[in-house]
């Protein structure tokens, strides 16, 4: 019983805040007012518009063959280095329609070097690009991979090189 009187005083006063109205809190106007309490009522919402078609669209797959260059410094005596690669890509799926600009690639990779031994050395580049779909903005999507490094050290300089293919899935709408 005092939880539902609690919650009736308490609601009341929720609902002359929300009307506008200061209430008066001596015993004899408090009981008249909880005959006029008006409530404001929400205006009603506007009609609610029929939906938009959507679209049926597909997924596509999408690669390209990337090429990564980089030189670094190795440490005397040989040790542990890194070495930004880098190089470009076009990225495209199979029918050809839909299409990357050129696509930047930088990836950063670790290795041990020693003088005078063959450098052997896998990355994973994970590749952000902008597609099109014969010639209309398309969206982007991520394109992964593996590739396969090698080089040899000069000195105390040494290059490395390699190429493999990157790929990944773009949601395409279908045109009309």
């Amino acid at each position: 019983m005092k939880k539902t009187l609690l919650a009736v005083i308490c609601s009341l006063f929720t609902a002359t805040a929300y009307s506008g109205q200061e209430l008066d809190a001596s015993f004899p106007n408090f009981a008249k007012q909880l005959d006029s309490v008006c409530i404001a009522a929400q205006p009603s919402p506007s009609a609610v518009s029929a939906p938009e078609k959507t679209r049926a669209g597909h997924y596509a797959r999408v690669s390209g063959y990337v090429t990564l260059n980089g030189s670094g410094f190795m440490p005397q005596g040989g040790g542990f280095t890194s070495v930004t690669l880098t190089g470009w890509a076009t990225f495209r799926d199979s029918s050809g329609r839909i299409t990357s600009s050129n696509a930047y690639v930088n990836v950063n990779a670790s290795m041990w070097v020693k003088p005078n031994q063959s450098i052997f050395q896998s990355v994973y580049p994970t590749v952000y690009a902008q597609f099109n779909n014969n010639g209309k903005p398309a969206g982007s999507a991520a394109l992964t991979g593996s590739i396969s490094l090698s080089g040899w050290p000069t000195g105390s300089f040494f290059s490395v090189n390699g190429s493999g293919y990157l790929s990944g899935t773009i949601y395409v709408t279908d045109e009309e």
